[in-house]
Order: C-alpha cells, then sequence, then structure tokens
C-alpha cells in the first residue's frame, strides 16, 4: 500500500517495497546544470530521501537550450538553489544537503563519509569538462571509500553513460593527459551521430569553443543514469554495466550500443 499519494502512480513500475526502500537512498549530484538538474528531479519524483547537491554555478542565457531549471525569470540566480526548490517543491519531506562551493579536492573525501547525512549510495559526477581537478579527486575518494560513480555524456539526440565501480581504474589513469586536460575524445563511444557538425565537435575536442549539446541529449543522460541507479538497486550492483563496458543511444541515428571501450579489449 502506497500511503504517499504523490508517489502512488509509480507503483506498477516499482513495488510497494522498493518505494519504501528509495526513501532511505542518497544520491550525490556533482553538477545540476544539464543533466545533473534533471537527475535530481527525477529522483525526487521518484521518491528517493536524499539528495547532496554540489554547483557553485548560476544560469545564464546559454543555459537555456536544456538546462531544466533555466527560465527567464532564474537567470543569475544559482543553479543549486533553482534545482533543490524544483526537488522541494516536488517532495518537501525529501533531505536535501547543498554544496554552494561545489566539488572540492578539500570537501569531496568529508562529502562521501558519511556524518549529518549517510554516505551515498551512488555519486553522478557531471561536472563541466573544465572541471578535471574536481573530478579527479571525487572519484578517486568514491574508489577509496567504495562508492559505485557515473557520469552521463550528453551527445546530440543521444547520450553515453559509464559507471564506475569502485575497483575500475582511475579516472586519472582513463580520463587524464599527462598535461591535466581531460581526455574526451576516450570517454566517448567509437561513433557520434551523424548529423554533428564536424568543425564544432573538432573544436570542443582539442578544448576550444563550447560542447555542442541539446535538450534531448541532456534528458537521455539523466535517464540513464536513473535507470542504471535503479538496476543497481532492484538487480544489485554486479548487474550494472561498468567500465569498461559503456552504454550509448541516439535516437536520430536510432542506434542503442553495449559495448567495451576499445582501449581496454
Amino acid at each position: 500500500m502506497i500511503r504517499d499519494e504523490r508517489f502512488q502512480r509509480n507503483q506498477g513500475v516499482l513495488s510497494p517495497a522498493v518505494i519504501a526502500q528509495l526513501a532511505h537512498v542518497h544520491v550525490l549530484i556533482a553538477g545540476v546544470g544539464g543533466s545533473g538538474g534533471q537527475v535530481a528531479v527525477d529522483l525526487a519524483r521518484l521518491g528517493f530521501g536524499y539528495l547532496t547537491l554540489a554547483d557553485f554555478d548560476v544560469y545564464e542565457l546559454h543555459n537555456m537550450n536544456r538546462q531544466v531549471g533555466c527560465y527567464e525569470s532564474t537567470l543569475g540566480q544559482p543553479k543549486l538553489d533553482v534545482v533543490a526548490r524544483m526537488c522541494s517543491d516536488i517532495n518537501p519531506e525529501l533531505k536535501i544537503r547543498k554544496v554552494p562551493e561545489g566539488i572540492t579536492p578539500e570537501n569531496c573525501r568529508e562529502l562521501l563519509a558519511g556524518s549529518a547525512f549517510p554516505a551515498p549510495d551512488f555519486v553522478l559526477e557531471v561536472m563541466d569538462l573544465s572541471a578535471v581537478s574536481a573530478k579527479i579527486c571525487l572519484h578517486d575518494a568514491c574508489r577509496e571509500l567504495n562508492i559505485t560513480a557515473m557520469t552521463g555524456i550528453m551527445l546530440g539526440f543521444g547520450a553515453s553513460l559509464i559507471v564506475f565501480a569502485p575497483d575500475a581504474p582511475s579516472f586519472r589513469r582513463l580520463y587524464v593527459h599527462p598535461d591535466g586536460r581531460l581526455d574526451l575524445s576516450s570517454m566517448l563511444p567509437p561513433r557520434v551521430g551523424s548529423y554533428f557538425v564536424k568543425e564544432v565537435v573538432d573544436a570542443c575536442l582539442e578544448g576550444r569553443g563550447h560542447a555542442p549539446t541539446c535538450v534531448i541529449g541532456a534528458t537521455t543522460a539523466a535517464a540513464m543514469m536513473v535507470t542504471e541507479i535503479m538496476r543497481g538497486l532492484l538487480l544489485g550492483k554486479a548487474a550494472m554495466t561498468t567500465w569498461p563496458q559503456y552504454l550509448y543511444v541516439d535516437f536520430f541515428d536510432r542506434v542503442s550500443v553495449c559495448d567495451t571501450f576499445p582501449s581496454a579489449r
């Protein structure tokens, strides 16, 4: 029996026992812009009980094309405050911890250790591509504390998903150049959307210009991450698609792939 009517329509997709279980699950979301903000809202609608939201940025006009909390009325406002307000408006009983400084080498281990909040069951790392040092420290802390981490990458009319079990190689070893730059090309599937503008993609891979994104990629990446969390909860973390495997879907090209990164073969 579902006591809270706001989650009643989840019954049938989820059992009453699972819905009750979700009220005790804690997810840390590092970056609540494109896909991260959508994940937070999705988890609130599913009935998750604890969210840690970390982000230091404010909404700007160029966020309007994909970020769930970006409206004319929220331009200039902290993304963290807007997304937290949306989640609380969905479920007032949801416990939210806000980290306005974002993820830093100084705070990442403390946020994962569990004190006022329980230790996270899952960590979603969806920070900007430039936040390499924060990515490294967060992934290192997850490995040390035996926490499963994941990242969803927005790719046009689709997205890819990489899940890192605690025994995966370090993020630095896998995806960071010796000079400290993110090796984005090694994170992407061998094939991406046929419709991408090559000049824009090449510039992004070289560290110039913006990453080509749209709302479909943001919502797809969010859906993939939320679904994989549910698989970990319902089927056990051993059933999750973890590195060196990845998931990739593109709705425009009608592609769906679960494969192993070529570099790991």
